[in-house]
């Protein structure tokens, strides 16, 4: 067994995301993430026993989650951006 984050954080904007990785951030199980890829044409990508669901394929087929995809990367970018400008800038003498 793998250790993993149990957060379901926002995502980042990735070529490739397992589908464990999505099922976690949607706070729904694994199989029900597959019904869900399944059920609206998703193609996923198998290497082994794991599978992974290309940022394409979830673009094109699912675009709410695509969008909340988007949001979050906005989101975090905003708060580094935020973080950045309220550190005291040292001067050295």
């Amino acid at each position: 067994m793998r250790a993993h984050s149990d957060s379901k954080g926002p995502l980042k904007v990735q070529a490739l995301y397992s589908v464990p990785m999505l099922a976690r951030a949607a706070g729904v199980t694994q199989q029900m993430l597959k019904r869900l890829l399944r059920a609206n044409g998703v193609v996923l990508l198998c290497t082994g026993r794991s599978l992974f669901v290309p940022l394409t394929e979830i673009q094109r087929h699912i675009p709410p989650l695509w969008h909340s995809i988007v949001s979050a990367e906005r989101v975090r970018a905003d708060a580094r951006i935020a973080v950045a400008s309220a550190r005291p800038s040292v001067d050295c003498d």
